[in-house]
């Protein structure tokens, strides 16, 4: 019942829940998802890192052992086993191409082909976004459980890169499953003004583990390419998808 609730226990719950979707966070950026005031944040941070459930590195906190940290993709050899195909597809089409998998509330760049055009989209390993920003969090997102999905989409709404972003929860959680339906997502200029990406997931163990994606600027990967682009970068997951679960 209400009554018996503990507001400070919630809050509490409220900073190990949203630090249990990433590896680490600064103090800043818990206020900023957890919507409280500094000394309050500090002081219930101060109090779980005494009781071993946080520990603070290099001005960053995480949670320990003692509750679960976050979680790493079940197939290493991803990398590896996704160059090959691809490179076919970015030589094939002339635009670079990405693997990224899902890190708390963030999609992380694990893998880039860089595409053969003149102008073209530069990215770098290690590069991290929001997941409801770009193409590559979309078509992972959407193959989440519920309890997941709806851990990360409380925690990332508010972040808004242009006029695009979704920022209405119940609107994106109805795109997304279209994205689901249809096998591959589409950002539309939604991380950043001039560029789209096109993004499908790839799966090991029937769990979507990452997405490759297919991103050039706005002005070449237009509206009409969309579908073409989505069927080859579908065949290029599912291919992926066959390596992984022959290896």
């Amino acid at each position: 019942m209400k009554q018996y609730e503990s507001a400070t226990l919630k809050k509490g719950l409220l900073i190990l829940d949203t630090l249990q979707q990433t590896e680490s966070m600064k103090l800043s950026e818990i206020i900023q998802i957890v919507n409280l005031n500094k000394s309050t944040v500090y002081r219930l941070l101060y109090t779980l890192e005494l009781a071993g459930y946080v520990k603070k590195t290099d001005f960053a906190y995480s949670v320990t052992e003692k509750i679960g940290g976050a979680v790493s993709h079940p197939s290493p050899r991803l990398e590896w086993v996704a160059v090959p195909p691809l490179y076919h597809l970015s030589r094939e089409v002339g635009e670079t191409l990405y693997i990224g998998i899902l890190n708390g509330i963030h999609v992380v760049t694990t893998q880039v082909i860089e595409g053969t055009h003149t102008m073209r989209i530069h990215s770098k390993v290690g590069d991290q976004a929001y997941a409801h920003l770009s193409a590559f969090g979309k078509a992972i997102l959407a193959h989440l459980d519920e309890r997941k999905l709806e851990a990360i989409l409380k925690n990332v709404i508010q972040h808004k890169n242009t006029p695009n972003t979704f920022d209405d929860f119940h609107l994106l959680r109805e795109h997304l499953k279209v994205i689901r339906q249809q096998g591959y997502a589409i950002d539309d200029e939604e991380t950043e003004i001039g560029l789209r990406c096109i993004a499908a997931p790839v799966f090991y163990k029937e769990t979507a583990i990452a997405a490759v994606a297919i991103s050039g600027p706005s002005a070449r990967m237009t509206k009409k390419k969309d579908r073409a682009l989505s069927r080859q970068l579908q065949e290029c997951s599912m291919q992926i998808s066959k390596l992984l679960e022959n290896e």
